[in-house]
């Protein structure tokens, strides 16, 4: 007879996670540019088999959604004094904005030859 009450604190302490809450969400639509470009952002060229790489910008609601999901606000030199507020994670390979006017934008970028993250946008 004890068990029931155990068990029920048992899904109480769980965060009380019903079958709906433990499935991630659905695939979304985002606004999306994309640059295929060899070299570096700062200086690009006509990408070649040895230098490809992929910089994304993604706008509008999913930024939003990302922005939030990766706080806190970091310092950033570039947006100082912007009103812009700057958040971002793998040493700024993934980094989100939220200007004054509300708009927010999220860059990243992966090297095509290896996969590995990069930045997606410069300073």
């Amino acid at each position: 007879m004890l068990k029931l009450p155990l068990q029920l604190a048992a899904l109480s302490l769980a965060g009380g996670a019903g079958a709906g809450d433990s499935e991630p969400g659905p695939y979304k639509k985002a606004a999306t540019t994309y640059r295929i470009y060899g070299g570096s952002l700062g200086d690009p060229t006509v990408p070649t088999v040895k230098n490809k790489k992929v910089a994304i910008s993604m706008e509008g609601q999913a930024a939003r959604e990302l922005f939030e999901e990766i706080g806190p606000d970091k310092h950033d030199p570039c947006m100082e004094g912007s009103g812009t507020r700057v958040r971002f994670r793998d040493k700024g390979n993934v980094m989100c904005s939220r200007s004054k006017e509300g708009e927010y934008v999220c860059s990243f970028g992966f090297d095509l030859r290896d996969g590995k993250s990069i930045g997606g946008s410069l300073c």
